[in-house]
This record gives structure tokens, C-alpha cells and sequence, in this order.
């Protein structure tokens, strides 16, 4: 009981952050992408284009302003945008990865390595058809914790209710050498899957 009411006042401040950079993110990404720079993805090495340094926190060192390495995001810009438009990148950015590279900061990132990692409810929980259920995981390290809830309720072969809160930890992350994982909030009622 102690862990869920720590999970929650973690989880509220991590939701009073998200509101404040998302919101205040909006009008950073759009006075920044007439200043984009060329780059390196941080991911796998890729030409990108990302924020200047002055907006580091609210651009996205994997992906860019340009969307995934799949293309998926230049074939499916909103109302049909050239992908290196700019309501297409600020659109990527902005609204649908706001705020990114704030996986990067301590604060708002969960250790994996040499983290002690338990949870309960389902082991695998994914937002995809056949993987629906339900996990609350936690992870320690240095007496330090951060928490994770996961649900998905399948509605259909299609489309599910989830809800993700806290940070991205999986119980199969458990004794890997992973990369620090960041958080989310997330509240959907007809997530496509």
C-alpha cells in the first residue's frame, strides 16, 4: 500500500511536469524550427535535423523533427504534410512526441542497470491485439524507486482502452544493461492497435 501512494504523488508530479513543458513546449518547437540544425541521431547514427541547443529539452536526439527511421511518420503526416513542413515537424515534435529529450534528465528517467525490478499483475502487457491485461512494476536501485502502471482492455481486434502512467519499466527489463527508460502519462479509450 505504502509503494501505490508513493506511485501516486510520483506519478502527479510527473503529471504537473508533462503539463508544463507540453504546454510551454508548443511555443518553443515553433520558434525554434526556423533555426533547426543538422545532427546525428543518437539512436542509430542516421542525418537528422533537431532543435538548436538554446530548445535541446523539447527536440528529439533519435528521430529529429523528421519523424522515424520506418518513414512512417512521412507517410502519415496529418492532412497529408510534406514531411519536412513546418506544421508537419512542428506537429512531430510539439503534439505528438512532446518534449522528448527530457528522457535524457535524471529526473524523469528510471535506471535499468543494476535496478532491481518486481512488479505484479501480468508479466507482458503491450498495447497490441492478444496482449491486453494489467502491471504495476517497480524499480529500485540505491534505495532510490520509480513506478509504472500499465492497462489494456482490448474493445476489439482493433482499437483498446489503455492507460500507462509513471515510468516505462517491463518486467522483462529485469537483470538486462539497458538504457535508463523515461515516463509517460497516457489515457486512451479508443487506442488503435
Amino acid at each position: 500500500m505504502l509503494d501505490i501512494c508513493k506511485a501516486l504523488v510520483q506519478w502527479l508530479f510527473l503529471l504537473a511536469a508533462n503539463l508544463i513543458l507540453d504546454t510551454l513546449g508548443l511555443f518553443v518547437v515553433a520558434a525554434a524550427i526556423p533555426f533547426r540544425v543538422p545532427g546525428i541521431s543518437g539512436s542509430d547514427g542516421r542525418q537528422i535535423v533537431n532543435l538548436p541547443r538554446w530548445a535541446w529539452l523539447f527536440g528529439n536526439d533519435y528521430d529529429g523533427l523528421l519523424g522515424d527511421k520506418r518513414g512512417w511518420w512521412a507517410e502519415n503526416t496529418p492532412f497529408g504534410w510534406r514531411v519536412d513542413s513546418f506544421m508537419a515537424m512542428w506537429w512531430w515534435a510539439a503534439v505528438r512526441n512532446p518534449v522528448n529529450n527530457m528522457r535524457f534528465v535524471k529526473l524523469w528517467q528510471a535506471p535499468v542497470k543494476g535496478s532491481t525490478i518486481t512488479w505484479v499483475g501480468d508479466y507482458t502487457v503491450r498495447d497490441h491485439p492478444g496482449e491486453a491485461g494489467w502491471q504495476f512494476v517497480t524499480t529500485e536501485n540505491g534505495g532510490k524507486h520509480w513506478y509504472g502502471f500499465y492497462l489494456v482492455h482490448q474493445w476489439s481486434e482493433t482499437r483498446a482502452f489503455v492507460i500507462r502512467l509513471g515510468f516505462k519499466v517491463q518486467p522483462d527489463d529485469a537483470g538486462t544493461d539497458g538504457e535508463p527508460v523515461g515516463m509517460t502519462t497516457k489515457i486512451n479509450f479508443y487506442k488503435a492497435i
